[in-house]
């Protein structure tokens, strides 16, 4: 046989195996009579499992190895179904279904002696303090909660009192956050602001923008593109683009040039009662394999199946952010991470949380 041709057939050989072994893969298995779907796509690890009821779960893995649920242990807990998946160098966790509720429920969520060796310790320091920091956040997560003259700044296992403003300001939902950056009008402005403040949550540092147009605080923030912001004035009935890097302000929409709206990569033609009355919102694209029904309680579906859903919460929960299979949520005072694997941990507690406005809390993960 040609020496090339055989060249070529083992590097082709190759390929296939390699292609094989390392790419993304989905196969059905059977372990303990459970049947079990694993699937590896774009970096996450999903399993199904089934018998008489379905469980799932995933895991974030920079592997493109397969992996198998090597085993199965059934947990004895009261009026649930839990069991215990084990893979091979992968820590795992507990799953549960409520035979009362009919429902998959967070093992953390459950008060049961079979399922404490599983749970991390917990415990929250009384304090009465207006504000105190839990911390439990990598280093890799800054937080950043509105003051009414700034922010406390959060990071891994230290906060910081950041001072902006000369006077206090309640209301902050002229505040946006793109990327690590948070925009605000500089709040000492009466009136008309043509200034911006800009915050970098990583850094600390303190930096304002010049704008060339002054906006009335009767405004919102209809959203960004990249570095583009856009701001709807009330008052005057203007869409203000503005470059954030330079404060060049523009207007791209008023009574005298008609009104156009951002939908599907574009700007199209809309009325002024669309941004007056609808208040017209750019809504940025997140990245998530979640979708979430929100109640009196809160669950997790994911979008691999959506007819399976997870109680996460016993409660209506504010969900801020999300980074991977962590969510990042407000309930009354107090600011959490959820995981599957430890449940909810406070970041920290704060006496006017629950009153404070929606964009009070700002989260930007490295």
């Amino acid at each position: 046989m040609n020496k090339k041709l055989i060249i070529f057939i083992i590097i082709f050989l190759l390929i296939v195996v390699v292609k094989y072994a390392f790419s993304d893969y989905e196969f059905n298995y059977k372990v303990n009579d459970y049947n079990i779907i694993s699937k590896l796509d774009n970096g996450i690890l999903y399993f199904e499992i089934e018998k008489g009821v379905k469980y799932n779960f995933d895991i974030y893995t920079n592997s493109k190895k397969k992996k198998f649920i090597n085993d199965i242990k059934e947990l004895e807990v009261e009026d649930y179904k839990c069991i215990l998946p084990i893979i091979k160098d992968i820590d795992t966790y507990p799953l549960c279904y409520s035979e009362k509720d009919n429902v998959n429920v967070d093992y953390n969520l459950i008060d049961s002696n079979a399922l404490l060796e599983y749970k991390k310790e917990s415990i929250l320091e009384q304090n009465e303090k207006d504000f105190y920091f839990n911390s439990n956040i990598d280093n890799n997560v800054y937080i950043a909660l509105w003051t009414y003259k700034g922010y406390i700044l959060m990071n891994g296992k230290e906060y910081r009192i950041i001072s902006i403003f000369d006077k206090d300001r309640y209301d902050n939902d002229l505040a946006h956050q793109i990327n690590n950056i948070i925009y605000m009008p500089n709040y000492d402005i009466e009136h008309e602001y043509d200034e911006l403040v800009a915050l970098d949550m990583v850094s600390q540092k303190v930096s304002k923008i010049k704008l060339n147009k002054k906006i009335d605080y009767d405004s919102y923030i209809v959203g960004n593109i990249k570095k583009k912001l856009y701001i709807y004035d009330n008052k005057k009935s203007i869409l203000y683009e503005i470059n954030v890097k330079n404060g060049e302000t523009e207007i791209i929409s008023s009574s005298e040039k008609g009104y156009k709206k951002y939908s599907n990569g574009k700007f199209i033609e809309c009325s002024k009662s669309e941004y007056k009355n609808d208040r017209i919102t750019i809504e940025n694209d997140i990245k998530s394999n979640y979708n979430y029904e929100i109640d009196d309680k809160t669950y997790k579906i994911f979008k691999n199946n959506s007819s399976i859903k997870t109680k996460i919460s016993e409660y209506k929960i504010n969900i801020i952010a999300e980074n991977n299979d962590d969510i990042y949520y407000k309930l009354d005072d107090s600011f959490y991470k959820y995981n599957p694997k430890n449940g909810s941990e406070r970041i920290f507690y704060d006496y006017e949380l629950s009153f404070n406005n929606s964009k009070s809390v700002f989260v930007y993960i490295k």
